[in-house]
């Protein structure tokens, strides 16, 4: 598969375009606060890596431009670990990666690695089909007062368990999953990988437009999942990474629709000139 074509130029505009901060304050804030979030889902080194962003994100505030081997070598790692901590942070939505290109050559330079704002999601209960409001009567179903006392307690139990997923995944995305994984990270993590790869095709289409997409894709990678036509295996990690795999397809397919639909169109029914041929008929007059 071809590589796909670098859009943005890195220029002191574009990094100013970048930063999303009005102050260090409020960067120093936004970084803390996604350390606390997603404290159970960072390692040591994930840390290390946005702390390091952190710290070289002052001039343009939020916005980064180290190269990965830069990295790497401060902190004492292999490149390849670097790139796996940048990934997962974009995955968790605490960074983006813009691939940049240079003005005078327009050839690759080092990424544009953008500390994001906190989502501030209104968390929304999803209610199970089994807590679907029952109204009783103990006069007309003749139930005694310890059989409904024992239905309440039921109920109670059931409401309390239900699970609370962020609104910014689309609902009928959590529909799908919930039924295989009903847990809030399992949703969380698929949804991400939905994400990374939606990130990673540059597409234009914003991604709540594409959230048909979004449910075929972890549809058909579920589904890959209970065939046992996963090639990594049948964990959840296997999962996730076919859900990135197959979700990065979908939507580099998506953007080449829209890099198409962007070029003029040719008419080939029209015969070309040759430059001859018109300079002749230039040339020509009415006799």
């Amino acid at each position: 598969m071809a590589k796909q074509a670098i859009e943005i130029i890195a220029s002191e505009d574009t990094f100013k375009n970048l930063s999303i901060f009005e102050n260090i304050d409020q960067l120093n804030e936004t970084v803390r606060a996604h350390k606390e979030i997603f404290e159970n889902e960072l390692n040591k080194t994930q840390i290390a890596v946005l702390d390091l962003l952190h710290r070289y994100s002052a001039k343009y505030k939020g916005v980064s431009f180290l190269t990965k081997n830069k990295m790497a070598d401060l902190l004492g790692k292999s490149r390849r670990t670097i790139i796996r901590a940048c990934n997962h942070l974009e995955e968790l939505g605490i960074i983006r990666q813009y691939e940049m290109k240079r003005s005078s050559d327009m050839q690759q330079t080092s990424n544009a690695i953008v500390i994001q704002p906190i989502e501030q999601p209104v968390e929304q209960p999803i209610a199970d089909d089994t807590q679907e409001t029952v109204k009783m009567s103990h006069q007309e179903n003749n139930i005694s007062l310890k059989q409904t006392h024992n239905i309440n307690t039921i109920r109670e139990e059931s409401v309390s368990k239900k699970e609370i997923y962020p609104s910014f995944i689309p609902k009928r995305f959590i529909e799908k999953v919930r039924s295989y994984f009903p847990k809030v990270d399992d949703v969380y993590q698929l949804w991400g990988k939905i994400r990374l790869g939606y990130l990673h095709a540059n597409v234009e289409r914003p991604l709540e437009d594409l959230t048909d997409m979004a449910v075929n894709i972890v549809n058909d990678s579920i589904a890959a999942l209970k065939l046992n036509r996963i090639n990594a295996g049948q964990s959840f990690d296997a999962l996730r990474r076919y859900t990135y795999g197959t979700a990065h397809r979908v939507f580099l397919t998506v953007k080449r629709q829209e890099t198409v639909q962007k070029q003029p169109l040719i008419n080939f029914l029209e015969p070309s000139k040759s430059t001859l041929v018109q300079k002749l008929e230039e040339l020509s007059v009415e006799w």
